[in-house]
């Protein structure tokens, strides 16, 4: 089972890698993530894809060279074994402009499809870097979802969940280890049934992959890779 796990990484050389695109996989059992890396530049790009699980772990890692708007296919489920821990962050590592779709699939059926276009933005004046998530808990609907730490240092977070009249229903915090994960079930930390909006507080930049749930049946995932804003203080 997925906890609210508040518990890496080769250096590469930034000449070669400037820019991280980072994206949510889930390839817990009965699980699986591909992704399409599409290059958009008309010159050559060399990427490497790195695969995290919830501990941060690597899992797998590989560098890639494609043509001028080439689309490479990435197939999890040929390269990682699924397990409880087999979920977490992809990173991407590009000096080119990359389109990132991500295809999830629950058993033999394909459900979702998201795509991520730009990659994860660090400000050097940031202390801590906001990000929104719009939650539905109400009648058959739910939402989770899982919190990816970008970076080479741990990052604290808090959480404060409003519901639709703007009132704070639950605050949460804790840490996530460098290119680490947690998971947050609002069915099991929220009681009222509700909507609203998931304020989230961050040391450092993080991806969210949101999770939401139909009669107990998952139907659609997201990627938020975008702060709303920064603040110094």
């Amino acid at each position: 089972m997925r906890k609210f796990l508040l518990t890496g990484f080769v250096l590469i050389s930034l000449a070669c890698f400037a820019a991280n695109y980072g994206i949510y996989h889930d390839s817990t059992p009965g699980r699986n993530t591909a992704i399409l890396i599409s290059n958009l530049s008309d010159e050559d790009a060399y990427f490497r894809t790195i695969v995290y699980d919830s501990e941060g772990k690597d899992l797998w890692k590989d560098t890639y060279k494609s043509k001028p708007y080439e689309t490479v296919l990435i197939d999890l489920s040929q390269k990682i074994p699924q397990s409880d821990k087999s979920w977490g962050l992809i990173l991407i590592q590009c000096d080119q402009l990359l389109y990132i779709s991500a295809l999830y699939s629950d058993g033999e059926m394909l459900f979702t499809r998201n795509h991520v276009i730009e990659p994860v933005q660090v400000s050097s004046d940031a202390k801590y870097y906001w990000y929104g998530v719009n939650y539905t808990n109400f009648g058959n609907a739910e939402t989770a979802f899982a919190l990816l730490n970008t970076s080479n240092k741990s990052s604290d977070l808090y959480l404060w969940v409003y519901d639709y009249t703007g009132s704070v229903i639950k605050e949460l915090s804790g840490s996530i280890a460098p290119k680490g994960a947690a998971y947050v079930d609002l069915a099991k930390e929220v009681s009222a049934q509700t909507s609203g909006v998931v304020d989230i507080r961050s040391t450092q930049p993080i991806v969210i992959g949101v999770e939401y749930y139909q009669s107990g049946q998952i139907w659609i995932i997201e990627n938020i890779v975008d702060w709303y804003t920064t603040t110094s203080w």
